[in-house]
């Protein structure tokens, strides 16, 4: 491994730990709790790259009501994007996806659709996100992680 590719890990690393500090998130990742592994897999490569998903598993404090912290959650973060995989939207992916794009739509931040690489064959999209780009990780160019990075910052990759 080259030293700038470890400068950039320890860097990620740094950005990842501080946003998780000061609570501040970059993307909530609205899943079907069927695609888990998946969603998990995506969540860990953002913070390889220096992004803080918001993941129930990760963040949910045991005890607390997690309906309280969705919506929070879905006050505060930064973007939201909304995966679907093999399982397709589950029932209460649904409620997320209302809350979603009622808050993010209102307050103009980005709803990114993403198709899990595991998906088979074209997804059942909901209607009020048909008109949003999709980043389909059964591609590999362009790079779906970077193309998700840039829904999230608004800020298009090199």
């Amino acid at each position: 491994m080259a030293l700038d590719e470890i400068v950039d890990g320890f860097a990620a690393e740094y950005r990842v730990w501080r946003k998780r500090r000061e609570g501040e998130y970059d993307v909530f990742l609205c899943h079907n709790s069927e695609d888990k592994p998946d969603v998990r897999a995506l969540g860990n490569r953002l913070k390889r790259k220096g992004y803080l998903p918001w993941l129930d598993e990760w963040n949910l404090q045991p005890g607390a009501s997690w309906q309280n912290e969705l919506q929070e959650r879905i006050e505060s973060i930064r973007s939201a994007a909304v995966i679907v995989g093999p399982s397709g939207i589950g029932p209460w992916q649904r409620v997320e996806i209302a809350a979603i794009l009622q808050e993010f739509l209102r307050n103009q931040r980005p709803v990114i659709p993403v198709i899990l690489p595991s998906a088979a064959g074209p997804p059942k999209l909901p209607v009020f996100l048909g008109d949003r780009t999709w980043i389909d990780f059964r591609k590999i160019d362009p790079d779906p992680v970077l193309t998700l990075i840039w829904g999230i910052t608004g800020r298009a990759p090199p």
